[in-house]
């Protein structure tokens, strides 16, 4: 079929017959019983109809379209479930190439109802067999393999253990459980089975049938594996009878077991000891030991009973003769007692512990509240290189808020190698060191931090605490700046209320100027509605600017397909573009993976490179736009134009907000926020982004995922 058939009908026909086009996700022509297929009354309804990009016929679709460009023959055979009028239907469909108007590959697709009988009722076992979690083969009667799912590969492999016997490792053993079969019509047994991994104890279930292909005597097997049931009620009967030993011999800690209703049924001495129980007086009941924590003790038996957590750990206040109080912590697991079901809690003395971290949180404390008094901020690590504690001076410096602080990595709040530089310096040794690195995301125009690094105590040197100050900015000249923004930020926010109602008013009267009798005043209206648009858009930039560089942009990270957000920016830019008679191009890759990211700054950030493309390309001048995805995974975007390009210096100012080029506001137009915003956009969603260009050559944009952001399916 030529490219020209496809303006063509052929006459109706029983068979289903249409054009798809895989970049556009769409038909583009059909026959008479396609048209009735798909449910439409013509072929533009049928053009029209929309196929997303998770609609399973697209999927279907694609597959169709890889088999037959990866495959020697011109037509590919397959079924495939369709849903056109709101019912699946499964069909028979034939797919070859086909060459659409443009040149490129589209897809012809002739599709019939799939035949229903024995078939298809083969198939829907087929079907059933292969996607049972189960491991199950079909053996013939010397043990020979004739069939096996995918839980059955997947557990004995497709050709070591193919066979009854190398799964049993001996001949005589596969013999016995064959022989047993046959007789009986039924056999099931525990053995150890070689696997993949290692011998394995399954339990084998078999059941005599006769093979559907052959009419032979056959056995069909499921392999379910028991070893870890076994291992696990092996180790429960191992704890059983070692738990008093072992329980018995914790140094240092008091032990007392209680029954599954909480009767005291032993307790150490030193258990009595701790809880202040005299030597020689029986167990006292758990409640009557801690009345006050009645409802803390309860809550994790239950957790425990219910299996949310293997051992209950908490620390209770104990008052002792004279009144002292006495801090000990009870670790209570379930376990066994001289072979019946038992709580084993073991106690331990945390008094002096306890005496020290209170000290020392207040110290903390106490030094914090002072340095933030300062403008200093503070952090306390751990060994493992995470926030212990912070005050809130430090989580303003790093951009953080003091909850999600602690825990995180403090290194991930510096450029890479900054962050290479401070792990360094913190491996001192114990030393006191002060560096200087970049923030990777700069707050309040903080962009480097002094870091003061020492030992928390003389005691451990692993623990390190921090000291951090701007590096770059007098206070008073931070303040100011920090202020200016903020009355930016305010002054934009109060601006969009009247600019949304001037809008709103003249659209309005543009939409019934029935009263406007003269066609001058109309168009004054619609130079007021433009203006105040243009003016609502430079706003916005101001606020999106604003969010950047204080780390607040909201971004909401879903996969996005890139072939899709390139085409619609073609679309948005065509109208400008035909005004300067340029030629806009889209080319995207076939079955390029989604990325990560926010649609809704990547949409504007790709806009504005685009529109600034065709705004600075010469008449009749041309914008390519692309997307590939290169051998290491990462996915690439090019907007490339043969415009008038920039000088060195023209480059740099480019990327500066408010920058202007000479003459290229008095020529085109714009606020310089354009490149600059697309940039913060890109950098936000973890892209990377490349600007070149050469003076009377053209220029070159572009963004780079890398593997990571690449959004894999499920």
């Amino acid at each position: 079929m030529a490219a020209s058939d496809i303006h063509e009908r052929p006459a109706p026909s029983e068979t289903s017959a249409w054009v798809w086009d895989h970049d556009r996700r769409r038909i583009v022509w059909a026959n008479e019983a396609a048209l009735r297929f798909w449910g439409e009354r013509n072929l533009l309804d049928l053009i029209e109809r929309d196929f997303a990009p998770t609609d399973q016929s697209t999927y279907q679709f694609a597959q169709l379209l890889h088999a037959v460009l990866s495959s020697d023959v011109e037509r590919v055979r397959g079924q495939v479930v369709l849903t056109p009028v709101g019912r699946p239907q499964r069909v028979e469909a034939i797919a070859s190439p086909f060459t659409l108007s443009d040149g490129r590959t589209g897809l012809r697709i002739e599709a019939f109802p799939a035949p229903i009988g024995e078939n298809s009722q083969l198939e829907r076992l087929h079907a059933i067999f292969e996607n049972t979690p189960h491991a199950m083969a079909l053996f013939a009667e010397d043990g020979s393999l004739l069939q096996q799912n995918a839980a059955s590969a997947f557990v004995f492999g497709d050709t070591a253990l193919r066979g009854l016997a190398e799964r049993y490792g001996e001949r005589k053993a596969a013999r016995d459980a064959m022989r047993a079969l046959l007789v009986g019509g039924s056999f099931s047994h525990s053995a150890v089975l070689k696997t993949r991994v290692g011998p394995r104890r399954h339990r084998v279930t078999m059941r005599r049938m006769l093979d559907p292909v052959s009419d032979n005597l056959a056995a069909l097997a499921i392999f379910s594996d028991t070893a870890e049931r076994e291992e696990s009620l092996m180790l429960a009967t191992a704890m059983d009878k070692a738990a008093e030993s072992a329980v018995l011999s914790v140094i240092q800690a008091g032990v007392a077991v209680y029954d599954d209703a909480l009767k005291p049924l032993y307790m150490s001495d030193l258990a009595k000891d701790l809880l202040g129980v005299p030597v020689d007086s029986a167990a006292p009941q758990l409640g009557r030991l801690f009345p006050r924590d009645r409802e803390r003790i309860s809550k994790a038996l239950v957790d425990i009973r219910d299996g949310h957590s293997g051992m209950a750990e908490v620390e209770l206040a104990v008052q002792g003769a004279g009144g002292a109080v006495r801090w000990v912590k009870l670790q209570i697991k379930k376990g066994g007692w001289r072979g019946a079901s038992a709580w084993v809690a073991t106690i331990t003395d945390v008094t002096g512990g306890r005496r020290a971290a209170v000290a020392v949180q207040r110290a903390t404390d106490d030094r914090d509240v002072a340095m933030g008094l300062i403008g200093v901020g503070t952090v306390a690590l751990r060994e493992d290189g995470t926030v212990g504690s912070i005050n809130a001076v430090a989580a303003d410096l790093l951009g953080w808020s003091e909850r999600e602080a602690v825990g995180k990595v403090l290194t991930d709040a510096f450029t890479d190698t900054d962050a290479a530089l401070l792990t360094e310096a913190l491996a001192g040794g114990g030393q006191v060191d002060t560096i200087t690195a970049a923030l990777a995301h700069p707050k309040n125009n903080v962009a480097e931090l002094s870091v003061g690094i020492s030992p928390l105590s003389r005691y451990n040197r692993n623990h390190r605490i921090l000291a951090l100050r701007d590096a770059g900015t007098a206070p008073d000249m931070k303040s100011s700046v920090f202020d200016r923004k903020e009355a930016v930020a305010r002054a934009s926010h109060e601006l969009r209320t009247p600019l949304n109602a001037i809008i709103g008013f003249t659209q309005l009267m543009l939409e019934e100027p029935g009263p406007i009798t003269s066609p001058a005043y109309v168009d004054y209206l619609q130079d007021i509605n433009d203006s105040g648009a243009y003016m609502l858009r430079l706003l916005q930039d101001l606020l999106d600017l604003r969010s950047l560089e204080v780390g607040t942009l909201a971004l909401d990270s879903a996969p996005i397909e890139i072939g899709n957000l390139l085409r619609i920016v073609g679309r948005e830019v065509d109208f400008a573009a035909k005004k300067r008679d340029v030629e806009v191009t889209v080319s995207v890759e076939p079955d390029l993976p989604a990325v990560l990211a926010d649609m809704h700054t990547m949409r504007q950030a790709i806009t504005n490179i685009v529109s600034n493309a065709v705004k600075y390309t010469a008449l009749e001048g041309w914008v390519r736009i692309s997307a590939v995805q290169r051998a290491s995974g990462a996915i690439e975007i090019e907007v490339i134009d043969n415009g008038e390009g920039m000088t060195a210096e023209e480059l740099v100012a480019a990327m500066k907000p408010f920058a202007q080029m000479s003459g290229s506001h008095r020529s085109y137009g714009g606020a310089g926020m354009g490149l600059p915003l697309a940039k913060g956009f890109i950098e936000a969603n973890r892209a990377r982004f490349e600007f070149t260009s050469e003076k009377h050559l053209g220029t070159i944009a572009r963004i780079v995922f890398p593997p990571n952001r690449i959004a894999h399916p499920d």
